[in-house]
């Protein structure tokens, strides 16, 4: 943002904290036909959390810039706060999902690549499996890999073969409380406090790779560099929106709280029939 604006203050975090104008297009894209617009509030993960009215009004400004739009779409931190996107929806008057489908469907999705690897993997944790994306990967864990033990946010972490790392905020496990094994991580912040020991492989579990057909300005690879994990590989999040417009679905896939796995499968097959696939990306 701090590029596009041409305002330093925004990456040094010196700016006031009602700057709505600060709002920025970060790229332009399109895929499958639909056309969209990625937008930057210059808010960082506490100031979301502590000052939701803000937020709110930040993504009211975003909608406004991006204006005329049909379907829109939240990431990271924004995606947990006003409602969960409730707010944002009854503001605007648009169908407004918070990518915690698509998230979900990645996590799902790289753990079940691993476990293919690994014939003797038994257990698996699943650290913040009450919340919303936790939940639901459990779940789908649990129905799609038989032969393994899903468990939820055990004491002892170390007791398991993988941990799947799915707190709406990072920061909250010890890089000691496991020191070998396999972490997928969706937090974001990541899930260790600190950086991760050498015998512990941690794996992004919201990355998809560009399918064939995505279009971006000259601004794309920048923005998929930053938020991304490469030049052709971007957050499961921002897929949302555009899977919704491309097969004619008028409501969010996700909103709220509530996840339920059969809109988390039905995300995927949509997304699955347009080429994205999560990918093993190491962290």
């Amino acid at each position: 943002m701090a590029v596009r604006t041409f305002r330093p203050a925004v990456a040094l975090g010196v700016r006031r904290a009602d700057a709505l104008g600060d709002v920025a297009v970060l790229t332009r894209l399109s895929f499958a036909g639909i056309d969209g617009l990625v937008i930057g509030v210059p808010m960082l993960p506490a100031e979301l959390l502590a000052d939701q009215a803000l937020a709110l009004s930040a993504m009211e400004r975003a909608v406004q810039e991006a204006a005329p739009v049909e379907f829109v779409g939240l990431g990271s931190v924004l995606s947990v706060v006003a409602g969960r996107g409730t707010a944002l929806q009854q503001a605007c008057g648009l169908p407004v999902t918070t990518g915690n489908a698509a998230t979900a469907w990645a996590a799902t999705g790289v753990v079940k690549q691993l476990a293919a690897r690994r014939p003797e993997l038994r257990r698996i944790a699943v650290l913040g499996g009450r919340g919303t994306v936790g939940r639901a990967v459990a779940t789908l864990l649990d129905e799609d890999l038989r032969r393994v033990e899903i468990v939820v946010d055990p004491q002892d972490v170390r007791t398991c073969d993988m941990v799947v790392g799915a707190h709406t905020t990072g920061g909250t496990l010890s890089p000691s409380a496991y020191p070998e094994g396999v972490l997928v991580d969706v937090a974001l912040p990541p899930t260790f406090s600190g950086a991760a020991l050498p015998g512990c492989a941690v794996y992004a579990g919201e990355s998809v790779r560009l399918p064939a057909g995505w279009r971006r300005d000259g601004w794309g690879g920048l923005f998929h560099l930053v938020a991304g994990y490469g030049w052709n590989s971007v957050y499961a999040c921002l897929l949302e929106p555009l899977v919704a417009l491309a097969v004619g679905r008028a409501t969010p896939w996700a909103q709220g709280k509530r996840l339920e796995a059969r809109d988390v499968r039905a995300f995927g097959e949509a997304a699955e029939k347009l080429g994205l696939r999560p990918e093993l990306v190491r962290k």
